[in-house]
């Protein structure tokens, strides 16, 4: 017991004592300008906050994937280049106060989150229930029909992927964002969006470990035409929702080991050898060559190379005030703003036009979107070519409200991340909302601040919730469709 004790003690003295360490460099580091110290600070908080979720990682795994994104993104290029003994708030010619914002953000962000985290575990802290009998029926019907509407939406979505593929025949990864159109039919695509939707609700009925294996893993294949293309994100986003999904039902008391040793080896294999290879991709993709194959080299290389969102904070704060003014212009929400303003609904009620999914003038111009409007204001022939400088919710939230919008959003990210872990096994429906935010979420240190809720405003969200609800109801209550769903064992084993 006094030795349990002595653990848990020594474990909050370690990180009180990068707290204070941390305020001190910060001292430190503005009074002086000491770029440096600044990013000891920087780097000791965010130490602070991975050993905090380390202390209870079964409900701070979310959390911690967040800081790791966070070190990815926005901390690994100034970190590296300090390392080096490069003088890295120098390296794009950036004014002193566009590299103070960049830590300012970031270490604010961070602290919030860790404040909401707290909040969450210990204010809004919630208890498990026990499922009825009649619940448990119909959630066994949903399992077996959106089963069944993910495998087919998921033929569609691979049709769709290999319509990009066929594109790029000959053309480079940068012709692809600026020329690339569908030829297929309105509907079909409208079908193929439903892929994810359909694969959360299956996975939030809980099903067994087998059937949920073969679902994952037609999710993780369907990345690899995007990998293909050039673009490396959806398969590091798949991979990332599949690990967190496994620990979720590893975590919540399932009879069956989910991570056990097979899947910890691939872990420990997996994951150092996607870093690698992700580097050498992103050397075949630019047309270089490999010096010389340094496995330490490409990892670092890795890191280095995604850090460079840290500098896009910089860049962008310095040219805010050039960005595009509009009335009720928002980057925060502009993902939702964009499909009411300029989907159908905007269209009829306003006369809007629709926003083309590539690099145009009208995206630049007119959407609310901030990696759109930047690159075009930056960059614009370079950006109508296919170019871009990607996002991140921290510009995003000081550009529309200052510092306190970074105050706000981080402190309730941080509750979000830890309460809907809490929340898991309550309610399907919710449990569907909080997977398909779990999908894209640990992006936004470098993509839009709410694009991974952007979804919950969209008719195809709804329209597959609706369609599949419905088809479980009917199914609960119509005895021939019991049988039939039973004849093709699609009803869960128990």
């Amino acid at each position: 017991m006094w030795k349990n004790i002595d653990i848990k003690t020594s474990k909050r003295v370690v990180r009180y004592a990068c707290i204070v360490f941390s305020v001190g460099c910060v001292i430190i580091g503005y009074g002086m300008r000491v770029f440096n110290v600044l990013c000891i600070a920087m780097v000791t908080f965010l130490f602070h906050n991975i050993l905090y979720a380390f202390e209870n990682i079964k409900t701070r795994i979310w959390f911690l994937i967040m800081h790791i994104t966070i070190f990815t993104f926005l901390i690994s290029r100034p970190f590296i280049s300090m390392l080096r003994g490069e003088a890295w708030w120098e390296r794009t010619s950036q004014k002193p106060e566009n590299i103070v914002f960049s830590i300012t953000a970031i270490m604010i962000s961070m602290f919030m989150m860790y404040i909401g985290a707290v909040i969450a575990e210990h204010v809004l802290s919630t208890k498990k229930t026990i499922e009825k009998e009649g619940k448990k029926q119909f959630r066994d019907n949903l399992q077996a029909v959106s089963m069944v509407v993910f495998y087919i939406t998921m033929v569609f979505f691979l049709i769709q992927e290999g319509e990009k593929l066929l594109f790029m025949h000959g053309k480079t990864y940068v012709e692809f964002y600026s020329g690339f159109q569908s030829k297929l039919p309105g509907g079909f695509l409208s079908i193929a969006s439903l892929m994810r939707y359909s694969l959360c609700i299956f996975l939030a009925t809980f099903p067994n470990k087998r059937r949920t294996f073969i679902a994952l893993a037609l999710y993780e294949i369907s990345a690899i035409p995007q990998l293909l293309i050039g673009v490396r994100n959806p398969i590091i986003l798949n991979s990332l929702f599949i690990f967190l999904y496994y620990f979720l039902r590893d975590s919540i008391g399932d009879e069956k080991k989910w991570i056990g040793k097979i899947e910890k080896l691939l872990l420990m294999i997996g994951i150092p050898f996607g870093v690698v290879f992700m580097s050498v991709f992103a050397y075949i993709r630019s047309g270089l060559k490999i010096a010389q194959l340094n496995i330490f080299k490409l990892f670092i290389d890795f890191f280095y190379g995604q850090g460079v969102t840290f500098d896009v904070l910089g860049i962008v704060y310095g040219h805010r005030l050039n960005l595009p003014m509009r009335d009720w212009r928002n980057y925060t929400f502009g993902g939702m703003i964009d499909y009411i303003v300029h989907g159908r609904i905007g269209q009829a009620l306003w006369g809007t036009e629709a926003l083309p999914s590539n690099n145009c003038w009208a995206n630049g111009r007119l959407s609310n979107n901030l990696s759109h409007n930047f690159a075009y204001l930056y960059m614009e022939e370079d950006y109508l070519k296919g170019r871009g400088y990607g996002s991140s919710y921290l510009l995003e939230n000081y550009i529309d409200f200052g510092y306190i919008g970074v105050i706000v959003f981080s402190l309730i990210l941080g509750i979000l991340l830890i309460y809907m872990l809490q929340r898991i096994g309550k309610n399907t429906l919710v449990d569907t909302i909080v997977l398909v935010s779990l999908t894209t979420i640990f992006f936004i240190p470098r993509a839009e601040a709410t694009g991974w809720l952007t979804f919950i405003v969209t008719a195809q969200f709804w329209i597959c919730i609706i369609a599949c609800y419905m088809a479980a109801y009917i199914c609960k209550n119509v005895s021939i469709f019991q049988k039939l769903l039973s004849y093709l064992k699609l009803y869960p084993r128990e």
